[in-house]
């Protein structure tokens, strides 16, 4: 792992606990109780930790909503909403039109796939022939594997292409 990655890491976990604590609703030494009597009583660490976690997130996302879905904000959404609606027709159109050419673009790919893939099983069955007359069994047990990965690979393009 480079440094860079390892900064990242150490970086967004610090800015995770940053946020746990300022959502949490108990504090670390409230938890540590927590965690002691969960231990004593058999519950085990990763309920009160899965609990807290939950509240934290619920915690955060009234918060969101509060700050986000303000009464000013549902107004302007309200205004806004038939423009928004364009921009998300228009948005489809473009993402089915790509869709769509990617579709076209894939299927040319796996015809030409599966053309290169049979003159490579021609070709290396010529090789396998010309091997025969050297060493026949070798040449026989060739033919077999390279005759089943002919036929796997044909099988797999039919799938990609249903």
């Amino acid at each position: 792992m480079s440094k860079k990655n390892i900064f990242l890491l150490a970086a967004w976990y610090v800015a995770g606990g940053f946020i746990a604590t300022m959502f949490s609703k108990k504090k670390p030494g409230e938890l540590k109780k927590d965690l002691k009597k969960s231990r004593k009583e058999w519950e085990g660490d990763f309920k009160v930790m899965f609990d807290n976690f939950i509240d934290t997130h619920t915690t955060l996302i009234e918060e969101l909503k509060k700050q986000i879905l303000t009464d000013k904000n549902k107004e302007l959404l309200k205004e806004k909403k038939d423009d928004l609606l364009k921009v998300v027709d228009v948005y489809k159109k473009e993402w089915l039109k790509i869709a769509d050419e990617l579709k076209s673009k894939w299927k040319e790919f796996l015809v030409e796939a599966s053309y290169n893939l049979e003159k490579l099983y021609d070709e290396k069955k010529e090789e396998i022939e010309e091997l025969k007359e050297s060493a026949p069994e070798k040449a026989r047990e060739l033919a077999a594997d390279l005759k089943e990965t002919f036929e796997e690979a044909k099988e797999e393009i039919k799938k990609k292409v249903k």
